[in-house]
């Protein structure tokens, strides 16, 4: 019998427990939606649990830890879910600033990869080790200890930089790539040095490239080619190339994308995503230049490299271009149907990369430079499509003395306003106009009402001053220099746009090496000429295409005039502006928040006052009415005070 009155005792325990449980859950959910904005589902377990430990706690205080009063579980509710959405609030007040989702993006859930997400933190710290590893192996930190060389002995600093880089792979490759081009930025020895970095990374063995070439065709490579040649032409970061003979006896070149380069850029791209994240938090500059952005954009392409496919179909399209126009630069044709996601087959270009040009070898350099800065500018402007890594590696000098450009792995794309535009920053570099130069942005960029144009114009008057040349014209570094300016006007230019803006500053020391002293900004003299007029052309010509242009709006000017004509003379006619419009939303929002804040700090006053006058009914024992009214109106007026916090906290304007 005792037994079973032991088993009744526990069962009733267990399902007084689970009510328990159910109540804190509702309860729970019911204060986060009190709150108006989702929170993930771990914050809400942690403030859900520790909301209600405090509860708990508060309420035994007020009983005097009598834990058998009738109103315990009454009490605790009330407090739990004021004190879970108060905890709630304090979780955003100690996150990170700019770390917050905002409306709708806040506490959408994402599928746990606890494992995952331990190995990705964990993974930049091991790479940074591993790269601190390197570069002291090279000598580039300091002596290491023990090492018996002497400073004579040592390799020059580039050549132990190059080294480094070649050690590191993947991503810092690219960026020693990119570096090479500036050479107004970097000594001469070093640029040099760094070029070395377009062809010749280290390679992986002939084993790995079979296993590569067998899983992507499918069948033996004895099959696919009538001879391959195993000893690559060229090794890069990304992958390496070998020349071929199909069965057709054409010469190809066959492209093998290096085993596990994937997660290895993965890994490097995280860490230098943290790192610029950093720069950015802490210091002036890295604000300035918005580093993270430019990490997602550096991100963005090279993944994009990864997918030889798209590099195929790039190629064979500016192939098509270059042999329709009868291009004076070439671009080697693809064999499609042996393109894969890892392994591109193209037509054998017989020649060196520019980079590896000898100095003294006869060549029209000033020529070749104006034919290779025509071709660029014209698939920019009339076909708004560009090579978006034109660096050294990836021209090449053939053997009978032209050009042909290649690695079309990273390419953009510019629509018709985003050309216009590009057409108004070019010849605004060349007159220094600030004012087209801001024209130029106001096209492709969102321009807040708030944004003096004055002000901008004057920051803008500026870059061109900072960048003009000995010769008196501008140089295209301004361009890059103008994201960070424009970023000072919270100005954020499209993602293409800002590639094509690397992409020149690359052409732009590309045509350094082949001719020093040539420039992209030379093609805005054409440009600005045409823009002026100085090329000639019949006026009434011009004045017919500019009215054909607008004929749609002249048909229905007529319309619009009669109708703002009668709105005006009935008094209805308004003018509304963007910034009007958002200053009647900051009213409203203001004026909201101010109502809500108020109404629940007076009925939380009011309550409290209620809760302390000793008249009224009792309810069940030595409970007033006015004790339980008084709870339910704290409990509303806290509500509506937490709600005022948490939306000042979520949008921003903390």
């Amino acid at each position: 019998m005792t037994g079973l009155l032991a088993l009744s005792t526990g069962l009733r325990d267990l399902v007084a427990l689970g009510i328990g449980l159910v109540v804190a859950v509702v309860a729970t959910v019911i204060g986060v939606r009190l709150l108006g904005v989702r929170r993930g589902w771990l914050q809400t377990v942690v403030a859900g649990v520790l909301g209600w430990v405090v509860a708990l706690l508060v309420t035994g205080a007020l009983l005097d830890w009598n834990w058998g009063e009738d109103s315990l579980a009454l009490f605790t509710v009330l407090l739990a879910v004021p004190m879970t959405m108060a905890l709630l609030v304090g979780l955003d007040l100690l996150a990170p600033p700019g770390s917050l989702a905002r409306g709708d993006r806040a506490g959408l859930i994402e599928a746990p990869r606890p494992l995952s997400g331990v190995r990705a933190q964990l993974a930049p710290i091991n790479r940074y080790r591993e790269l601190i590893g390197i570069l002291r192996r090279h000598q580039l930190l300091g002596r290491v200890r023990g090492h018996g060389d002497r400073d004579d002995e040592l390799a020059p600093a580039a050549v132990r930089l190059r080294e480094a880089l070649e050690e590191a792979g993947g991503v810092f490759v690219k960026l020693g790539q990119i570096a090479a081009t500036r050479i107004d930025l970097l000594p001469a020895d070093v640029c040099e040095e760094l070029g070395r970095l377009q062809s010749r990374s280290t390679p992986f063995p002939a084993e790995q490239v079979r296993i590569v070439l067998e899983g992507e065709f499918g069948r033996p490579v004895e099959d696919v080619f009538a001879s391959f040649d195993w000893d690559p032409l060229a090794a890069a970061s990304i992958g390496q190339t070998h020349t071929a003979v199909l069965a057709s006896g054409d010469e190809v070149v066959v492209k093998v994308q290096r085993p596990g380069i994937d997660a290895a850029m993965e890994r490097d791209l995280a860490a230098l995503g943290q790192l610029a994240r950093l720069a950015e938090r802490r210091t002036v500059t890295g604000r300035d230049l918005r580093v993270s952005q430019l990490a997602e954009e550096f991100g963005r392409s090279l993944r994009s490299e990864l997918d030889f496919t798209q590099e195929a179909s790039a190629t064979g399209f500016m192939h098509d271009m270059a042999v329709g126009d009868d291009s004076p630069i070439r671009v080697p044709s693809v064999h499609r149907d042996l393109c894969t996601r890892r392994v591109i087959v193209q037509e054998r270009l017989h020649g060196v990369p520019l980079s590896e040009v000898p100095a003294d070898r006869s060549l029209d350099r000033s020529g070749l430079a104006r034919q290779l800065l025509s071709v660029n500018i014209t698939n920019i402007l009339e076909r708004g499509v560009f090579h978006a890594d034109p660096h050294p590696g990836n021209v090449m000098v053939l053997d009978d003395d032209t050009l042909a450009m290649i690695d079309f792995g990273a390419t953009g794309r510019l629509d018709s306003i985003q050309e216009q535009a590009v057409v108004d920053m070019l010849v605004a570099l060349v007159r220094r106009d600030a004012s087209m130069l801001r024209d130029g942005v106001e096209r492709v960029a969102d321009v807040g009402a708030h944004v003096s144009r004055d002000r901008l114009d004057r920051a803008l008057a500026r870059l061109l001053t900072d960048n003009v040349t000995p010769g008196g014209g501008v140089d295209v570094r301004a361009l890059s220099d103008l994201i960070p300016v424009l970023g000072e006007f919270d100005i954020t230019l499209p993602g293409d746009l800002v590639v094509l803006m690397r992409a020149l500053v690359t052409l732009d020391g590309t045509l350094g090496v082949l001719s020093p002293g040539f420039s992209v900004v030379a093609a805005g003299k054409e440009l600005a000429q045409q823009a002026a007029g100085d090329q000639g052309g019949d006026p009434n010509e011009l004045l017919q295409q500019a009215l054909m242009e607008e004929l749609p709006v002249l048909r229905r000017l007529p319309a619009d005039v009669a109708r703002t004509l009668a709105l005006a003379s009935r008094g209805s006619l308004q003018f509304r502006t963007v910034q009007a419009e958002d200053e009647d939303r900051l009213q409203r929002t203001l004026w909201n928040r101010a109502t809500r804040a108020f109404v629940g700090a007076e009925l939380a006053i009011v309550s409290v006052l209620a809760m302390g006058l000793e008249v009224g009914p009792t309810l069940g024992g030595d409970t007033r009415l006015l004790v339980l009214l008084g709870a339910g109106g704290l409990f509303l007026g806290t509500v509506l005070m937490l709600r005022v916090v948490a939306a000042i906290v979520r949008d921003g304007t903390t």
